[in-house]
């Protein structure tokens, strides 16, 4: 409703992640110390993945018109909307929506790690849980392709259909806001491993001190 009113859509969508991001991780895992830092880990990556969306976004010159829906929201509100802000809030909430799975994956693995073995020095611990980590964005990553070429399917068929040069192609609004999209996607998720293991073995070993 605050962005249909006129209000910046970006800057909605990070406070609308915030929230998200903390109902549906005390919801999904309860209200405890795990969370907390999971809750942290998210945070600290969607704001590098709001830094690098805004250069990455200014960079490529894109205005938010890759899609229909987008045209018909300039004709269709009572006041304007900033499709630039719109695309960089959907942005965000979509590396949201990956980073979940892995800052409590990380942050999971390094409480386990930790409680079954509490010898482990901090860098073995950061070491070990380093090595799921990197199994988990492996994972994540073959699924988030292959999900995104299922729902795009008639996409691809259509430019192989018209056979179009690859820059012509790559080069149009609708595919650039695409590309954008999986780049800050993937840098928030492989940075997210290190961020979320580093929190979660400084709290679990000094916790345990």
């Amino acid at each position: 409703p605050q962005i249909s009113q006129g209000a910046n859509p970006f800057t909605i969508s990070l406070i609308g992640a915030a929230l998200i991001a903390g109902i549906s991780l005390v919801l999904g895992h309860g209200f405890n110390k795990q969370t907390g830092v999971a809750l942290l880990s998210i945070m600290v990556t969607i704001n590098l993945a709001m830094v690098l969306s805004i250069v990455f976004v200014n960079i490529s010159h894109l205005f938010g018109l890759g899609t229909e829906e987008a045209f018909y929201l300039q004709t269709g509100m009572e006041k304007a909307i900033n499709l630039r802000g719109l695309l960089l809030g959907g942005i965000i909430i979509g590396v949201l929506g990956v980073l979940d799975d892995v800052a409590t994956a990380q942050v999971a693995a390094v409480a386990e790690l930790r409680a079954a073995n509490p010898a482990l020095s901090a860098k073995e611990l950061y070491i070990r849980a380093s090595r799921i980590g990197h199994e988990h964005i492996v994972a994540v990553v073959n699924t988030l392709v292959l999900a995104y070429v299922g729902a795009a399917f008639p996409l691809v068929l259509l430019f192989q259909t018209f056979q179009l040069p690859w820059w012509v192609t790559l080069n149009t609004e609708m595919i650039s806001e695409e590309v954008v999209r999986t780049l800050i996607g993937s840098v928030a998720l492989v940075a997210a491993v290190p961020i979320a293991t580093s929190l979660a073995v400084w709290y679990f070993h000094r916790q345990s001190k």
